[in-house]
């Protein structure tokens, strides 16, 4: 049994969000903050089920060291776009544990959006490791997960074979390093389909530090690949300097988004 879940539909500002308000490892930041007493919407519309399931990806995700998922700010932008514009195709470059894979795919199966999400991530380990997520959440219609390098120009067609088509969006967040980012945006800007979206976690000068080159992560690849000829627009939200403070866009890592002309 978990921690009791007060009205898992909100109303009295209970649930997941309330459960992990009181752990205290860093991945958390999001859910200590005093003033965000609330439930989430991203958390709102899962059923109990998919809540249950949620807490225990957390619990053997901590135990098994593999925190590193994204935050409630870009999952809650990512989700609301697939589910307010009805993006039914895409593709994630870095999967990991599997914590945006398995949102996603709940958002794709309300959506009755079959093989929407493409998934891509270099390590077997961590790929059969999401694999054993998703079977547990029932995703196996809706998601597809796929080793390789993410910058491999096979992944594109891999994807859109999957997919049925070109993707709608593309989340980068993989490597983290400025080389490989470039390749990236080369490869999966032209991939998508007019009007299209690319997510880039990690596009603020302090996530630059995730780099283990030491070249300058997202944030240089970005700022080098926008002042090209002929650049998309692009929109890049800045969190505050620390996780807890307060800013409209609560996230230090930030995300830039680049919409395909």
């Amino acid at each position: 049994m978990h921690e009791q879940e007060t009205n898992s539909c909100g109303g009295d500002n209970a649930g997941l969000a309330a459960v992990l308000r009181g752990r205290t490892h860093a991945r958390y930041w999001w859910h200590a903050n005093e003033g965000r007493g609330y439930e989430p919407d991203m958390y709102r519309v899962l059923s109990p089920d998919e809540r249950s399931l949620l807490l225990d990806w957390y619990a053997a995700t901590e135990r098994d060291g593999h925190a590193g998922e994204m935050a409630v700010p870009m999952a809650s932008l990512v989700l609301g776009m697939v589910h307010g514009s009805g993006i039914r195709r895409l593709v994630q470059l870095g999967h990991f544990a599997g914590y945006s894979s398995l949102l996603i795919g709940w958002a794709l199966r309300r959506m009755g959006a079959e093989r929407g999400l493409f998934s891509i991530d270099l390590r077997p380990k961590m790929t059969g490791y999401t694999q054993g997520w998703l079977d547990r959440a029932g995703l196996g219609a809706f998601v597809g997960l796929h080793t390789s390098d993410s910058a491999d120009p096979g992944c594109v067609g891999a994807a859109r074979e999957y997919l049925g088509g070109a993707p709608g969006a593309v989340i980068i967040d993989s490597s983290h390093q400025y080389r490989h980012t470039l390749a990236e945006l080369d490869l999966w800007y032209p991939a998508l389909e007019p009007g299209g979206l690319l997510f880039l976690h990690d596009a603020s000068p302090m996530a630059a530090k995730y780099d283990r080159s030491g070249e300058g992560g997202v944030r240089r690849a970005l700022d080098e690949w926008l002042a090209r000829p002929g650049a998309p627009p692009a929109l890049t939200l800045l969190g505050p300097e620390g996780h807890g403070q307060a800013r409209a866009y609560a996230d230090p890592s930030g995300l830039c988004i680049i919409q395909r002309r």
